[in-house]
């Protein structure tokens, strides 16, 4: 719920600061069990200070797993350093396909800096005696933006690959290229470069991958293998990617999809993919997500479906229902899945989530060198509320939320800094609510209670 108040403060933005403690929930364990109700999945987490958890709405998981890659993610907006569930420690149980047998499969550490980005990651998993499995360590420059990445696996505890990738950025700390290293017969060769374009409000439009999939002798020049063009709407929200390939002698159309919304929801309510094929030059579709909000405006039901060439038309193939707890934490999902003549009576899967609360120390005054400066008027408000004089870059992407006196988020709304903003609160009914500005990574810009007449 107050996914942001769990992120780090950067040091060098407050002075004379009071601080109070602001209580949240954060996911301790995830269990799965089957329609018979036998469990075969299951993970545990473990904290430390002002560390938490955020549920993502788009894909409707908790992403425990650091989303490391070589291959560049058409949202990548150079933001993977910050996880979005801030564990220290993870465990992870599961059903082993081979033994028929429920145990023990993995265990993660993680460690971060003051800001929250991800220093190391270790991945151990059950075969592993000596060595972990999987070793991230990220380096990062005097903005807080990362570096170097460095990325080792093993087998059996004995090195198997090597990567290690550098990070460029423009004036306005915008990623703008990375370039990728492998090692391999003792030293390191270049195996990609990735670019990235931005429209003059920050969004990602375009991002250009540069590799050579089929050389093994590191000699072959770089040659474009990828390329996504994304679209946004007037709230910067993502509308659609156009994927790009190489083909082996020339660039074509690969994957398209598209994304609607609903009403100001930052969480895409549909999202279609189709695939393009080169051979009879068609578009063909792939599969259909479609979401429905309950009263309170979160995701409870997803239905996907997937397209039969046979038939010509869309079939369905699973669908969730999600209920949530009283702060808006999702409490149990169960998932049914087609059997080609109806969805099953009993859920095919249940996820059931467990929290634990935990209090979170934030500023009262964030503003450096005067506590009683105010960036919010007027104070009471009845109308329009103004933002203003927060520390943030032009076009830099921000978000607002109005928590009421009990903490629950009652309205968010991301937009781009241009030095002012007008905030609505005719639909708020009067009292005390407390107003949270953070920028794109979770960190606290500002916040300040207000009263609404």
């Amino acid at each position: 719920m107050l996914s942001g108040l769990l992120h780090g403060q950067s040091p060098d933005r407050v002075a004379e600061k009071t601080t109070t403690g602001i209580a949240y929930q954060r996911v301790i364990a995830q269990s799965t069990k089957d329609s018979t109700g036998v469990y075969f999945d299951s993970v545990s987490l473990f904290y430390g200070p002002n560390k938490g958890s955020t549920y993502d709405y788009n894909d409707m998981i908790y992403p425990y797993n650091y989303p490391y890659s070589t291959s560049p993610m058409f949202n990548y907006a150079g933001t993977f350093t910050k996880p979005q569930v801030l564990f220290d420690t993870l465990m992870h149980w599961t059903l082993d396909p081979n033994a028929n047998a429920y145990g023990y499969y993995e265990t993660d550490n993680a460690t971060y800096d003051v800001h929250s980005n991800l220093e190391t990651y270790k991945a151990s998993y059950a075969d592993s005696a000596i060595n972990a499995n999987r070793n991230f360590i990220n380096k990062f420059n005097t903005a807080y933006n990362i570096d170097t990445a460095w990325s080792f696996n093993y087998i059996s505890g004995v090195s198997d690959s090597a990567f290690r990738q550098f990070f460029s950025y423009n004036s306005s700390h915008l990623l703008i290229e990375d370039s990728t290293y492998e090692y391999h017969s003792s030293s390191w060769h270049l195996v990609s470069k990735t670019y990235y374009t931005y429209d003059g409000s920050n969004n990602l439009t375009e991002i250009d991958n540069y590799s050579n999939n089929t050389d093994t002798t590191f000699t072959l020049p770089l040659v474009e293998q990828l390329q996504y063009i994304n679209t946004y709407d007037a709230s910067h929200r993502l509308l659609t990617v156009a994927s790009n390939y190489y083909y082996g002698s020339g660039f074509g159309p690969y994957v398209r999809d598209t994304f609607a919304y609903t009403g100001t929801n930052a969480w895409h309510s549909s999202w279609k993919e189709y695939q393009y094929d080169p051979i009879n030059l068609v578009w063909a579709p792939q599969f259909n997500m479609s979401k429905v909000a309950n009263i309170s405006g979160l995701p409870d039901t997803v239905t996907i479906q997937g397209f039969d060439s046979i038939l010509n038309a869309w079939v369905p193939q699973s669908f969730d229902v999600i209920s949530y707890n009283t702060s808006h934490n999702p409490d149990t999902l169960k998932e049914y899945d087609y059997n080609f003549t109806a969805f099953p009576s009993t859920a095919s899967y249940t996820t059931l989530y467990y929290y634990q609360t935990a209090y979170n120390t934030v500023e009262t005054n964030p503003v450096a060198g005067n506590p009683d400066v105010s960036m919010l008027y007027p104070n009471p408000v009845a109308g329009q509320l103004t933002i203003t004089g927060l520390n943030a870059a032009l076009g830099a992407r921000l978000s607002v939320s109005m928590l009421n006196e009990t903490g629950q988020v009652v309205s968010r709304e991301t937009f781009s800094w241009q030095g002012q903003k007008q905030v609505g609160t005719q639909e708020l009914l009067p009292g005390i609510y407390w107003v949270v500005i953070q920028d794109e990574t979770g960190a606290l810009l500002h916040r300040q209670s207000i009263v609404r007449q």
